[in-house]
This record gives C-alpha cells, sequence and structure tokens, in this order.
C-alpha cells in the first residue's frame, strides 16, 4: 500500500498524519498478527453557491478513514476519524474529540445478535442512519436538527429474525447527546440517553423502521427530551422511494421542539445517471425555523458496478425561507 502527501490543509495537521500512520499500522498487522479486517475511506469535496453569495464556496464535508473487521470469531471493531475536524472540536455527545466519528467494540452473541460498546450513531432517524458516502442528495435534510446524534454508550443489537427480518437496536448513552441541547448530567449518576428501533422486510425490496428516544434530565429547570419516529425504505432495480416522519418534544428549545417530514425518489436511467427529486417539510414551534424545501438533483456514478467509488452529485435546493436556495456540488473518491 502506497501514500504520498502532496500537499497539506489546515486540516492535516502532523498530529494527525502521525495519528494516521499509526492507525495503519496497527490495523493492518505489520506486526505478524492475523486478523480479519478491512481499511477504507472517502473523500467528499462540495462547491456550494448560496442565494446570497455571489460565487461558489469549496470546502470538505468528509475526509475520512475507517478499518473494521474481527479480532476473532466472538469480538470485531469498527474505527472511524474524520479529519475535516479540528483538534479544537469536542463533541457534545460525549465530549469525545471531534476526530473521532466511531469507535465501536462489537461482541457477538451469534450470528444474529452482537452488543456494541463504545461511540457509534444512536438508532434515532431513518436518513440519520444511512452511510454518509451513499446519500441520494448532497446534503442530509432538516431532520438533522431534530435528531440524536452519535454517542457514548452500549447497545443490543438483532437482525433477519423469523421470516419477517425482523430486528432491532435498543441502546442507553451518556446524557445529552448533541442535539439534546447537553441536558442532564453524567455527575448525577441517573441521567441517560435511551434510545432504541424496530425494524423490519416484509418483502426483499422494503424496509420499514419505528425508532424512539428519550435524553433524561433531573437538573432543575430541565425537561426530558422525547423523540419518536418512522421511515420507509424501498430499493428495486433502478426505483429508489424513501420517507421518514419524526416528532420531538422538547421543552429546552422551540427550535427544536416539532416535526420533520420528507419523501424522496431516485431512478437509474441506466448504469451511470440517476435524477432524483425530495420534498421536505420542517415544521418547530420556533416559528421563524419553519421551513420547506424542494431539492432536485443528479447523481453521475463513473463506476458502474460500484456506485459510491466515484461520483458527481449536483443538487438544486428551492426554499421557502428567503436566502436558503443554493446550488450544491460534491465530488467523491471512495477507496
Amino acid at each position: 500500500m502506497n501514500f504520498s502527501i502532496t500537499k497539506t490543509t489546515r486540516y492535516l495537521s502532523p498530529k494527525y498524519i502521525i495519528f494516521a500512520t499509526c492507525f495503519l499500522i496497527l490495523t493492518t498487522g505489520v506486526f505478524g498478527q492475523k486478523k480479519s479486517f478491512a481499511i477504507n475511506g472517502f473523500i467528499q469535496t462540495t462547491a456550494i453557491k448560496a442565494e446570497n453569495n455571489d460565487g461558489f464556496l469549496f470546502g470538505f464535508d468528509r475526509v475520512r478513514l475507517a478499518s473494521k473487521g474481527q479480532l476473532n470469531p466472538l469480538v470485531g471493531f469498527k474505527l472511524q476519524v474524520d479529519f475535516v475536524k479540528q483538534n479544537t472540536d469536542t463533541d457534545k455527545d460525549g465530549d469525545s474529540p471531534g476526530i473521532i466519528k466511531d469507535a465501536e467494540i462489537i461482541f457477538k452473541a451469534n450470528p444474529q445478535v452482537a452488543i456494541s460498546v463504545g461511540k457509534f450513531k444512536t438508532p434515532i432517524g431513518t436518513e440519520f442512519n444511512f452511510s454518509g458516502s451513499k446519500l441520494d442528495f448532497v446534503k442530509r435534510g432538516l431532520g438533522q436538527a431534530l435528531v440524536f446524534e452519535r454517542n457514548l454508550g452500549a447497545m443490543v443489537r438483532a437482525s433477519k429474525l423469523g421470516a419477517m427480518n425482523l430486528g432491532f437496536d435498543v441502546g442507553v448513552f451518556n446524557p445529552g447527546p448533541n442535539k439534546a441541547n447537553d441536558i442532564g448530567s453524567a455527575s448525577e449518576g441517573q441521567d441517560y440517553t435511551f434510545a432504541g428501533r424496530v425494524h423490519a422486510s416484509p418483502v426483499k425490496n422494503l424496509t420499514a423502521e419505528a425508532y424512539f428516544g428519550n435524553a433524561t434530565t433531573s437538573i432543575a429547570g430541565q425537561e426530558n427530551v422525547g423523540i419518536f419516529g418512522a421511515g420507509v425504505k424501498t430499493k428495486f432495480d433502478k426505483l429508489r422511494v424513501n420517507g421518514e416522519f419524526m416528532s420531538r418534544d422538547d421543552g429546552n428549545s422551540t427550535a427544536q421542539d416539532g416535526t420533520d417530514f420528507w419523501v424522496s425518489a431516485s431512478y437509474l436511467l441506466n448504469g451511470n445517471f440517476e435524477p432524483a427529486v425530495k420534498y421536505e417539510k420542517l415544521d418547530v414551534t420556533k416559528d421563524a425555523s419553519d421551513q420547506a424545501i424542494t431539492v432536485v438533483g443528479v447523481n453521475f456514478y463513473f463506476n458502474a458496478k460500484d456506485h459510491h467509488q466515484s461520483k458527481i452529485q449536483v443538487n438544486y435546493q428551492s426554499s421557502d425561507m428567503t436566502g436558503n436556495d443554493a446550488i450544491q456540488v460534491m465530488f467523491q473518491a471512495k477507496f
């Protein structure tokens, strides 16, 4: 495996380069340990022209490196870092450094049930749990303002149960996840974030799910944050139709207390070209933050056999909120 560095940016400090080198050494088995794992990553560069901007602004959405695999038949792992994050960034979800997106140890009880411990996504949100490298659109939707983000905790996962392919994810996490306003206190010993999801695939091309969460607090003047929702994902030969509804009860923040609904469709015209459209409406208690958007996009895949290996996505977002119309372009390379 050959690597070359021709240019660094403010995101790639020497500290991160050393970290990445150690990461590769430890996960590639240089010291002769034979394990089952894979190393991958992806780069997303964006060019965005907002309604009140004269030109395009270039930036990174994600610059990630990941490894996952099996240490033995019973224990696996997943580690993912994002170099767009700087060392001054600290996530609200467990106070871990922002560069660490996932650090997960997985204990397999049997082929259908596993227990995860560490930092990873909560099971809240259908779109939120889409991989960032496999989104149909350049940006995630407005519901990002409502979901419970990644957090440190433990979760039981089960899948492919019975003829309906039932599954569930149930976890307990640190108090006050991102988007829950840092409510609660770990020092109290009784404040936690609970989250769960049930899902089923009764037919090959359809997955339906429902999820719930509750971020608890014992601090005077704060209220618990509750959320529930449901989503549907379909995948046919060329057509994909997805949708989701979520509701959040948050007495601590009017901008994050309300509902979000979206539906999207995309159709692969040939092996490389895919138009997509999405409608979404966010309705929160703070009326000034209400918004409805329509996104029309085109995805061009350079590799017909692996769509997300290298692609360009072009979106036009039309919003009923003044100043929020935008042209968004994203370039992705996955390795």
